[in-house]
């Protein structure tokens, strides 16, 4: 087989897993799984609006925890993710215990980190809670940038927009993580 031929097939393969890659609501925006990985806590990535992993201004992420079962694990669980984005210069805007529409409890931290060589700030709104079988954790990422002033335009959207999304994170329900490809 030709190299133009192998190209061909290998393009149209691509495309067709792209088609059928799977895909989330959130915000009243469909996100499309861009990249994920299987270690010690298997990670999905999905991006909207053909953006990609390493090209976005929008998120989300989800993280299977199955080290993590009951709510002891679950506060131990997110406050070493909270002490991990501390330990990378994010500044924790919020931390809280919440309820779900359920009443299940949840945990919720809201961190900034400041990209001044980018002129912006990335903003996760981080959700962690246990699912039927595990914890998982759900994180919207959000780059704001502004050349003139990304602060200004970043406080404002998180005052136009972080109870929209808070809200948002809160109705989600655990993902169903063995839908979700694996390698």
């Amino acid at each position: 087989m030709s190299m133009t031929a192998k190209t061909i097939l290998f393009t149209a393969a691509l495309s067709a897993a792209a088609a059928n890659a799977p895909t989330m609501q959130l915000l009243g925006q469909t996100f499309t799984l861009a990249d994920f990985n299987q270690t010690a806590a298997p990670m999905w990535e999905f991006t909207s609006g053909g953006e990609s992993v390493d090209n976005w201004t929008r998120l989300v992420t989800v993280l299977e925890r199955p080290d993590a079962k009951t709510r002891e694990d679950l506060d131990r669980m997110a406050q070493g993710i909270m002490d991990t984005y501390k330990s990378r210069k994010g500044q924790v805007l919020m931390a809280k215990t919440l309820p779900d529409p359920k009443g299940v409890p949840y945990n919720y931290i809201i961190v900034a980190f400041d990209e001044p060589a980018k002129k912006r700030y990335e903003l996760n709104f981080v959700k962690i809670g246990l699912g039927a079988k595990s914890a998982y954790v759900i994180v919207y990422g959000a780059r704001v940038t502004d050349a003139k002033d990304y602060t200004a335009k970043s406080k404002a959207f998180l005052s136009e927009k972080s109870g929209e999304i808070g809200m948002a994170l809160a109705a989600v329900a655990a993902p169903d993580t063995d839908r979700l490809p694996r390698r």
